[in-house]
């Protein structure tokens, strides 16, 4: 079943002692299956998220992040100057029928790099 929807996307990044806010308006689509996906157009790329009982799949453009609810996961995430790898830790993920609440960590080989926090109305 699709549901059209208007989407309020907001991220926050934390880093090092510093924060960075980004935030989307626009109108965006839910599908819900055995993957449920919410997706939508934001500075010209497509925003995608998926998921189902064993996780959740973040997609902005070309970048890819997987997440797992029982274990962290490894990712080969795509910048604008080549690949990264990093690591995902989700700490929670929380499905309403006008929200999604996402927090997530992100690591490299050396350590974490950031805590993210999305919130999507719809």
């Amino acid at each position: 079943m699709y549901q059209k929807k208007n989407i309020r996307y907001k991220s926050i990044f934390k880093q090092d002692g510093q924060s960075e806010t980004i935030e989307y308006k626009g109108t965006g689509v839910l599908c819900h299956g055995e993957t449920s996906h919410l997706n939508f157009e934001a500075d010209g790329m497509t925003i995608d998220i998926g998921y189902n009982e064993r996780g959740v799949t973040l997609k902005h453009g070309r970048s890819v992040l997987k997440f797992s609810f029982e274990k962290e996961v490894w990712n080969e995430y795509q910048l604008p100057y080549g690949q990264a790898i990093l690591k995902t830790k989700l700490l929670k993920f929380v499905v309403h029928d006008e929200h999604i609440q996402m927090k997530y960590e992100l690591y490299d080989q050396t350590g974490l790099i950031s805590t993210v926090y999305i919130y999507i109305s719809m």
